[in-house]
């Protein structure tokens, strides 16, 4: 093989040439330039060497077997909650073979005095094997001149505190120097007796063993040789301390095995298994986290004060002492909504997320059927009908209908959703008729959530008004096509051409003028337009391509729920995919039952409706909330598990909502905001809703409206007692009150008002909440006097002669004494005379006599203004 020099060894390596002219001087081998070259018996003297040093940091013949044993305890936290605890137990068994190594039978052998060592034989080998081993010697170095690079590298980045360990003196021996092998060195066996002898290995570095010119220390000893000062630090390193002891020493010293190879610590012996192995043992020491723990809080809509305590592993006082640091009174156990508790986590130093939380209703999108598995056929339009109130939308449906439905309605305006299917020549339509009034507008949103198309109906008579606007809003943030229909154009003052004006600037542009909106003139009276009308919405569904699967589990939306006295609660559903049959189990937000009877719009029972048709069902648990998605499942018991969740979930987030508002009130209360509290029944959840949304923006800062309890149905005797108890008054809103409830509202003295029109309801409590503002007060200057004289009479006082310089002055007016340009005094005059009479007044140029009421103190100079407060009643 080819020579070559220490630095292109030092290249083939991946070292540094100066790292590797460290190694071979500390080897042994005289190389003092990167250009000198080398030879195999220098490397395979290098890679002895690194042997060595190798060979002292890892005991050969240990085999570490790791265990890891998992249990779980119950134990209860901080609020008293059972907690289950995982544990992990992790064991390391450590099974020494049954060889030592050659140091330690040297080390107990005194080394021989002679200053050289005898020559060491090196066995005949042919010069095949000797090749080979030269070549495997020299992949051996370049592996260990990598491993102990690295070793260099760590050790200088760790750099630990030296400690100097002293040890009982012996006289100290030189260690004689030993030459290094030509050939890889072989194992050698040693003898099994050996294996009782105190456990331990050489501290002295090879290092002090391959380079015999260094001078020895004189503080070695037989058993520990000198070390140099360099080879101090990189000792402390080892895990533990490594020393022989002498038999004899060993009885003497007892259990003072602390530190040595076994690991024994605290100074007691090693445990050993049955089979006499070590066993070492397990670290259950707990070191202190030195910097903050920041945890990532998963928060759901509503938590406890105490889990919100233990999510963030911390006591439950931290929590509610930050929580009333906001401002919140609150205790262990109360319930905290999303916003407060992640507040409340990123104000103690955590990371808050919102929770995707693992409930039951993950059982509704595993059971979904994918679109592609379902055969999609064309299904009607659904069309609504917006526009402002009594533009003719109801007597437009009720042409197409060709019933009367407008004069069934209070006072003739739409106040439920109507959900009509209409069969043409040209195929079916459902309508859903919205109300214009304004305090509709959720349920105006409602039916634009769900319609395919919205026939903005205004009046050519009248124009476009604020609900129209409104309409055209609600209808564009649902991406919904619009179709105008102009109603009302057999009037003489009908002027279409402003309609079309007024919409433009809406940016809703007639098709005539470049537009996308079709324009139908229409007549509700003559019946003028209708069929065009009907033809544009059907033109217009047959571009979108309608279609909606049948043969599948019925799925709609809430249009409209009431609680009926002899029904019980009662749904109008919009079916918008497949198909809802009799008997089928309903999920409805937080209600759920079983279909025992559907109707039509018409009254009559029906056994399926499948897309676009609406259908009043009954049969569930309870009225529910107008707007939910429904959904057709087949086990009862889910549904019944989900609409329970549900329950509980709404009714976390509105004891949340409630304690939320409670420190709202305590400032409203300071400041001394007056409220009115209200009890709303209605007879469907929609009016309900309308009316306590109009009568909630009727609040101001100083009067609030306060709606404690609403629902659907008679007004019974329950809240008839909580109006006892809250000081309410009671609304029926298309609604009356039992039996029972009538007699306790004569014996009580109830305020129950029954109304059939939202206005009326409106302009009541309107003016109800302005007669408890407070009024306003305003102050009037009436006149200037100027005092010329001051008389003292007994059993009077003073009295001042005046001269009226401005206005006039009335008897037991308000009265400001001013001296030099400031107020001194405010009171009243106590009385008035001119000419030793008393008079009710004296106007401006005349002179007059006055005493002031409680007080004496006025001088000659002095001005006297009077003023009078006028109370203005306030209005909202």
């Amino acid at each position: 093989m080819s020579q070559m020099n220490v630095e292109q060894f030092a290249s083939e390596l991946g070292v540094l040439p100066t790292v590797l002219l460290e190694q071979l001087q500390a080897a042994g081998v005289r190389k003092h330039m990167t250009e000198d070259s080398l030879t195999e018996k220098d490397k395979t003297q290098l890679l002895e060497y690194l042997r060595k040093i190798h060979g002292a940091k890892e005991e050969k013949g240990r085999i570490s077997l790791p265990r890891r044993q998992t249990s779980e305890i119950k134990k209860a936290d901080s609020t008293g909650k059972p907690r289950s605890i995982q544990v992990e137990v992790r064991k390391k068994r450590v099974f020494v073979k049954g060889d030592l190594t050659v140091e330690r039978k040297t080390a107990e052998t005194p080394a021989p005095l002679a200053p050289s060592a005898p020559p060491v034989r090196t066995p005949v080998i042919d010069a095949a094997q000797q090749a080979l081993r030269q070549e495997e010697a020299r992949r051996q170095a370049e592996l260990i001149a990598r491993q102990a690079a690295e070793l260099r590298e760590k050790r200088l980045r760790e750099k630990p505190p030296v400690v100097e360990i002293k040890e009982p003196e012996e006289p100290a021996t030189p260690p004689a120097p030993v030459a290094a092998p030509v050939a890889a060195p072989e194992a050698v066996p040693v003898a099994p007796e050996t294996l009782s002898a105190a456990p331990a290995e050489t501290v002295a570095p090879v290092e002090a063993e391959a380079a015999p010119s260094q001078p020895a220390s004189t503080e070695g000893t037989l058993h520990k040789p000198a070390v140099k000062p360099e080879e101090k630090v990189d000792k402390k390193k080892k895990p533990a301390k490594q020393v022989v002891w002498k038999e004899e020493k060993v009885e003497k010293r007892g259990l003072k095995t602390r530190g040595d190879l076994t690991g024994a610590k605290g100074g007691w012996r090693v445990r050993k298994d049955k089979h006499g192995r070590t066993e070492e043992p397990t670290p259950h020491a707990f070191s202190a986290p030195t910097e903050p723990v920041v945890h990532e809080v998963l928060v759901p809509e509503t938590i406890s004060v105490g889990a919100l305590a233990q999510k963030m592993s911390i006591k439950a006082a931290e929590v509610i002492k930050a929580l009333m640091k906001m401002g919140n009174m609150v205790t262990i156990n109360q319930m905290l909504d999303q916003e407060t508790a992640m507040i409340v986590v990123e104000e103690l130093g955590h990371v808050a997320k919102y929770a995707a939380i693992d409930s039951p209703e993950s059982f509704l999108a595993d059971t979904e059927i994918a679109p592609s598995e379902l055969k999609m056929e064309a299904r009607a339009p659904v069309v609504t009908v917006m526009g402002h109130v009594d533009h003719g939308k109801t007597s437009l449906l009720d042409y197409i209908r060709r019933t009367r439905v407008a004069s069934g309605e209070a006072g003739g305006i739409t106040q439920h959703i109507g959900a009509y299917h209409v069969e043409t020549e040209r195929g079916m339509v459902t309508f859903l008729d919205t109300p214009g009034h304004e305090a509709f507008t959720a349920m105006r949103a409602r039916g634009a959530k769900v319609t395919d198309l919205v026939i903005l109906v205004v009046a050519a008579d009248d124009g476009v008004m604020p609900q129209t606007v409104e309409a055209i809003h609600h209808a564009k943030a649902g991406k919904v096509p619009i179709v105008v229909a102009m109603t009302k154009i057999d009037k003489p003052e009908a002027n279409p051409e402003r309609i079309r004006q007024e919409l433009v600037t809406q940016e809703v542009v007639p098709e005539d003028w470049g537009g996308e909106t079709m324009f139908v003139e229409v007549s509700a009276k003559t019946g003028q337009g209708i069929d065009d009308l009907l033809e544009s919405v059907l033109l217009q569904a047959e571009v979108l391509e309608l279609k909606a699967p049948k043969d599948a589990p019925a799925k709609g939306i809430v249009i409209e729920s009431r609680l009926d006295k002899g029904r019980g609660p009662v749904a109008t559903i919009l079916v918008q995919s497949g198909t809802l049959k009799r008997g089928d189990i309903l999920l409805a937000g937080a209600a759920y039952g079983r279909v025992r009877a559907m109707l039509d719009e018409s009254g009559k029972q029906v056994e399926q409706a499948g897309p676009s048709i609406p259908v009043e069902i009954q049969g569930l648990s309870e009225v529910p909330v107008a707007g939910e998605s429904v959904v057709a499942l087949t086990d009862e018991r889910k549904a019944r598990e989900i609409a329970l969740f549900r329950q509980g979930k709404f009714r976390d987030v509105k004891l949340a909502k409630q304690q939320a508002a409670k420190l709202e009130n305590v400032f409203e209360q300071r400041g001394e905001v007056k409220v009115l509290s209200l009890i709303i029944k209605a007879d469907v959840q929609g009016s309900y809703e309308a009316l306590a949304h109009a009568l909630q923006q009727l609040s101001t800062d100083e009067v609030k409206v306060n709606i404690i309890h609403s629902g659907v149905g008679a007004i019974t005797e329950s809240d008839i007692n909580l109006a006892l108890a809250s000081k309410a008054v009671v609304i029926g809103f298309n609604s009356r009150a039992d039996a029972v409830a009538r007699k306790l509202i004569n014996s009580a003295g109830v305020d129950v008002r029954y109304y059939s029109i939202i206005y009326e309801a409106v302009d009541e409590i309107k003016a109800a909440l302005s007669g408890m503002m407070a009024p306003e007060r305003k102050e009037n200057i009436t006149g200037l006097l100027e005092i010329r004289e001051v008389f003292r009479i007994s059993k009077v006082g003073a009295v001042a002669g005046c001269l009226v310089q401005e206005g006039l002055v009335r008897r037991g007016s308000l009265v400001r004494v001013i001296r030099n340009g400031q107020v001194i005094h405010t009171g009243e005059l106590d009385s008035l005379k001119r000419f030793k009479d008393d008079v009710k007044e004296v106007r401006a140029g005349f002179e007059c006599g006055l005493s002031l009421k409680n007080f004496n103190d006025i001088q000659v100079g002095d001005q006297l203004e009077t003023y009078e407060i006028q109370v203005i009643a306030r209005t909202l």
